[in-house]
C-alpha cells in the first residue's frame, strides 16, 4: 500500500512538472472553433489581404458616450494608434454626447465605431439613464426607478428577449441617425452573453436561455454588422453556429479584463486550499497569470500589473484569426469631469482601471510588444466591407 501511494505521488509530481511543457494546458478551457471559411475558401485574414495565419487584433474601447470622461478617453488613446476601435453606449439621455461622438467620427474616418448594446445602468440615480424605447413598448427592460436594470442578474431574470430585440434595433438605429457609421455591435457588461431565465418566470412566453444572444444576432443580421460573442461559453455553441451559418463575422477569440480581484471568481479561485492551489497552478501555466489578483489603489501601480497581464494574455490566448480585446479608456483631463464609480465595483476601482487601460494602450511599450509578436492591429471598418459582401439575406 505504501509503495502504491508513493508511486501515485511520484506520478502526480511528474505530471505537474511535465504538463506545462506539453502545451495541453492551453486547452484547459473550452473555446469555440474558429469561424468557418468563406465560400471562396478564404478565411477573414485572407479576405483582408493578410496571410491566412495572421494574428488579427482588434483593441476596442468600450462605453464611449456613456459618460463624457469615456469619450475624452478615446480622444487620448486612439491617436496613439493601437486602439483603432471603440463602441458607443446609446440610451435615452445622451443625445448631446452622441452628437459629439458623431463629430469625432467625421474628423477621424479611419477610426472604428460600434454600438455597445446596453441593458444595464450600473450608476443608477448617480448617473441615470433608461432604454431608448419608452416603457410602454419594453416594460421588462425597466426597473422600479424607471431606469435600465442595475445588474446583469436582473436582466437575466426579468428582461423579455422579444423586447430586448426591439431595444437593440432602436439603439443601433439611434446611433446611425446621430451620424455614426456603425461597423459592429458588442455588449455592455457582457449582458447579451448571459443565459436568460426569463422563460422560467413567464410560462406563457416562448423564450430560451440564449434569448439575449439571439436578440443580438437578429440585430446584427438586420443591419448586416459583425458582432462579438463569448467564444469561451460552451452553452452558446449552438447560437454561435447559427451566427456562423448566417455568415455574420465574429471573433475567433474574445477576451479582456476589468477589475483584477473580480477575476478570481471568474477563474473559480475559490473553495478549499487544494482547489485554490490547483486553480492557481493551472492558470499560471496555461495563461501566465499569477493568482490571486489584487486590486491596486493607485493608477501607476495598476499599469505595471495590467501591462504584464495583458501581454501574457495576448501571448497565451490570442492566435491566428480574429482576436478581440476589450478595454475601457477614460480621461479627466478636460471640462473638470470625474470618472464615475459604478455600483458593480468597489468605490474608486473604476477610475484606477480606466486610467490604467488608457495608459497601457497609449504606451510605446505595448506598441513594441505587439510588433515584436507579429500582431496585426485592425478595426471593424474593413471587416464590415467583407461582412456586406458575404452575409446572406
Amino acid at each position: 500500500m505504501k509503495k502504491f501511494l508513493l508511486g501515485t505521488v511520484l506520478v502526480l509530481a511528474l505530471v505537474i512538472i511535465t504538463l506545462p511543457f506539453t502545451g495541453l494546458l492551453k486547452h484547459v478551457l473550452w473555446r469555440m472553433e474558429p469561424a468557418p471559411l468563406f465560400e471562396n475558401g478564404h478565411n477573414l485574414a485572407q479576405e483582408l489581404g493578410f496571410p491566412k495565419d495572421a494574428k488579427l487584433l482588434v483593441i476596442n474601447s468600450d462605453d464611449t458616450a456613456g459618460n463624457p470622461t469615456f469619450t475624452h478617453g478615446i480622444l487620448e488613446v486612439m491617436p496613439k494608434g493601437l486602439v483603432k476601435s471603440n463602441s458607443v453606449i446609446v440610451h435615452d439621455r445622451n443625445d448631446a454626447e452622441l452628437a459629439r461622438v458623431a463629430s469625432i467620427a467625421r474628423q477621424h474616418p479611419e477610426w472604428g465605431f460600434g454600438v455597445h448594446l446596453s441593458l444595464t445602468n450600473e450608476y443608477q440615480l448617480a448617473y441615470p439613464w433608461s432604454p431608448v424605447l419608452p416603457k410602454e413598448q419594453v416594460p421588462s427592460l425597466y426597473n422600479e426607478k424607471g431606469l435600465a436594470w442595475e445588474k446583469i442578474s436582473e436582466v437575466v431574470q426579468f428582461a423579455n428577449p422579444k423586447e430586448v430585440k426591439k431595444e437593440f434595433i432602436a439603439q443601433i438605429q439611434k446611433a446611425m441617425d446621430a451620424g455614426i457609421k456603425v461597423d459592429h455591435i458588442d455588449s455592455h457588461m457582457g449582458t447579451y452573453y448571459a443565459q436568460s431565465t426569463f422563460n422560467k418566470n413567464q410560462s406563457n412566453v416562448n423564450s430560451h436561455s440564449n434569448g439575449l444572444l439571439e436578440a443580438a444576432i437578429f440585430a446584427a443580421n438586420h443591419f448586416k454588422l459583425p458582432m462579438t460573442v463569448n467564444t469561451f461559453d460552451k452553452s452558446a455553441q449552438k447560437s454561435i453556429q447559427l451566427l456562423d451559418s448566417m455568415n455574420i463575422i465574429r471573433p475567433d477569440t474574445f477576451f479582456g479584463f476589468y477589475e483584477l480581484e473580480e477575476m478570481n471568481n471568474h477563474l473559480s479561485y475559490s473553495g478549499s486550499d487544494i482547489i485554490k492551489f490547483v486553480t492557481a497552478w493551472v492558470v499560471r501555466h496555461a495563461f501566465g497569470f499569477e493568482l490571486p489578483y489584487e486590486n491596486t489603489a493607485h493608477h501607476l501601480e495598476d499599469v505595471k500589473v495590467r501591462m504584464e497581464i495583458y501581454q501574457q494574455a495576448l501571448l497565451n490566448i490570442a492566435g491566428p484569426g480574429l482576436n478581440h480585446f476589450f478595454m475601457h479608456a477614460a480621461s479627466e483631463h478636460a471640462d473638470d469631469v470625474v470618472i464615475p464609480s459604478g455600483k458593480n465595483h468597489p468605490k474608486g476601482v473604476d477610475k484606477v482601471v480606466r486610467q490604467g487601460d488608457t495608459s497601457v494602450w497609449s504606451s510605446e511599450e505595448m506598441s513594441v510588444f505587439l510588433r515584436e509578436h507579429d500582431f496585426v492591429v485592425i478595426n471593424y471598418r474593413d471587416i464590415l466591407k467583407i461582412q456586406r459582401k458575404w452575409q446572406r439575406p
